[in-house]
């Protein structure tokens, strides 16, 4: 009797230290949490962020719209302070700088020459010219009021006026003035007046200041020599 009773202890025992040790090692379930609780802080993040970065770009667009307007206002007022200025004269005889002045070179000697000499501006004076001295003043009289007449006219102011051209260039390059005539850029009826009689004897030099030029005063008489 003894050793079945001790059996039955030590069999009860082992499956008591069992069945606590496995209440110990084992952890109870979390808590189940309702639904209705849960939020979606990462789609508020979101959105807020998207909101964040919109109204960044808005402002920014807005900057960039007020800007341009600026920089198109700007623009029309200089653009309408451009047009009113006027370009004034210089009293020392030189040209503006705005007008950015070039000695012609050799090649515009040239085709200025060649322009005046067999041009259609020397062509239509020489025209008129033989005209008025054949049905006007009959000059030379000894060359009659005909065709023919007429045609040695013609032929002398062409001649004559090529010559006075040719001297024109060939002493400006040698006394290096330009003998070409340019328009003032002052305003005024003196001011320009005065310009005109100016360039009858006086030329624009390399450095684009208006000096003596003999080539103005020789070249006229040079065909009648």
């Amino acid at each position: 009797m003894r050793i079945p009773a001790v059996f039955s202890c030590l069999v009860a025992g082992c499956l008591f230290s069992f069945s606590l040790s496995f209440a110990q090692t084992s952890s109870p379930l979390p808590p189940a949490v309702p639904e209705e609780t849960v939020e979606l802080q990462p789609l508020t993040l979101i959105d807020s962020r998207l909101q964040t970065t919109t109204t960044v770009d808005e402002a920014q667009q807005t900057s960039a719209d007020s800007q341009a307007a600026d920089s198109q206002a700007n623009g029309k007022g200089s653009g309408s302070a451009t047009k009113r200025t006027k370009v004034t004269g210089s009293p020392t005889g030189e040209v503006p700088a705005s007008t950015a002045y070039v000695f012609p070179t050799s090649g515009q000697m040239n085709r200025y020459w060649l322009k005046n000499t067999l041009g259609l501006k020397p062509i239509l004076g020489s025209a008129f010219t033989a005209s008025w001295n054949t049905w006007v003043t009959n000059s030379p009289s000894e060359w009659g009021k005909d065709a023919t007449g007429w045609g040695k006219r013609y032929g002398a102011s062409l001649l004559d006026n090529g010559i006075n051209t040719a001297t024109l260039v060939w002493i400006s390059r040698a006394t290096g003035r330009d003998p070409r005539y340019h328009r003032c850029g002052c305003t005024g009826l003196r001011p320009r007046s005065r310009h005109a009689i100016q360039m009858a004897f006086m030329s624009y030099n390399r450095s684009g200041s208006l000096r003596f030029s003999p080539a103005k005063v020789v070249s006229p008489f040079a065909g009648r020599w």
